[in-house]
């Protein structure tokens, strides 16, 4: 599998279903990409633990054809490592970079400070991904090129479906390890900035629904939703936003990063949880507005 960024791929899917059947519903995925310049993709063969860990590898499969359903999906096909379209675009610590103007706004974010920022500098266990500084120049062409065109589109996609139909509901998908600091997680952890990116009662149909399949979920700990749950939201404007975190082992290998015999059911899963989930929502929007 070739996972070098060229000319010739698509930097990123936006799936849109046909107009007559469009729904206010996007699903989003900014972590599950693979591409990587020949630099990252060399560190990468050598040490592929390290790198393909901090992916949320197959993420992306689990919304294909989800715009049948007439829902909008937005995938990633640039590696996180790139440029981590789930930060915001300040998020960098200038000290790594040559040439950084003197008058750009930085946010030194707890991510920014441990090395993951909108440039990640350090991988899985640490360690410094680059040897030298990164120039100014080749940050601004990642940001051109892959971050502002993801954005741009998502924030119209959202602002059309808002005059359209007063409402959108976004889920950001990501994946995550089993355990973290010996703790087992939950199968899911549902991330609404602790009910202000999407409201209680919202937060609990999605969890439930995703129960009713057997699966165990958690609500905010420990991921309460990055950069795209936060920004994008507004429950005054009723745009809501759910971050959904999916424990690895539930449909890979986490140690060989391959595919395992639950795959496929898991991938359905996935498919039904989102489309019940989504009837739902909108049997609480007509039993409010028959109320009005």
């Amino acid at each position: 599998m070739n996972n070098l960024i060229n000319d010739k791929v698509n930097f990123f899917s936006y799936l849109r279903p046909k107009k007559n059947s469009s729904k206010p519903f996007i699903i989003t995925s900014p972590h599950s990409g693979v591409l990587l310049n020949k630099n990252l993709l060399n560190k990468r063969n050598k040490n592929i633990y390290d790198y393909d860990s901090m992916q949320d590898m197959y993420v992306n499969s689990f919304s294909e054809g989800l715009e049948k359903l007439g829902f909008t999906v937005f995938q990633s096909h640039i590696s996180r490592i790139v440029i981590d379209l789930n930060r915001e675009i300040t998020e960098i610590d200038p000290k790594t970079i040559v040439g950084f103007p003197a008058n750009n706004m930085i946010n030194l974010s707890d991510k920014v400070k441990s090395g993951i920022g909108l440039i990640p500098m350090k991988n899985s266990s640490g360690r410094n991904i680059y040897t030298t500084k990164l120039d100014w120049q080749e940050v601004l062409q990642r940001i051109d090129n892959y971050y502002l065109p993801w954005h741009n589109n998502l924030r119209l996609e959202i602002e059309d479906f808002t005059k359209r139909y007063g409402r959108v509901f976004v889920i950001d998908m990501h994946s995550m390890p089993s355990e973290t600091n010996s703790n087992e997680l939950a199968d899911f952890v549902i991330g609404n900035n602790f009910d202000r990116a999407s409201d209680n009662h919202s937060k609990k149909l999605l969890s439930n629904t995703i129960k009713s399949y057997g699966y165990s979920v958690a609500h905010n700990n420990p991921y309460s939703g990055g950069f795209i749950t936060r920004n994008y939201s507004s429950l005054k404007n009723n745009i809501q936003c759910i971050q959904i975190e999916i424990k690895k082992s539930l449909y890979m290998d986490e140690n060989n990063f391959v595919k395992n015999k639950n795959f496929e059911k898991f991938k359905l899963d996935i498919k039904n949880i989102l489309n019940e989930f989504y009837f739902k929502l909108e049997s609480r929007v007509n039993r409010k507005v028959a109320a009005e």
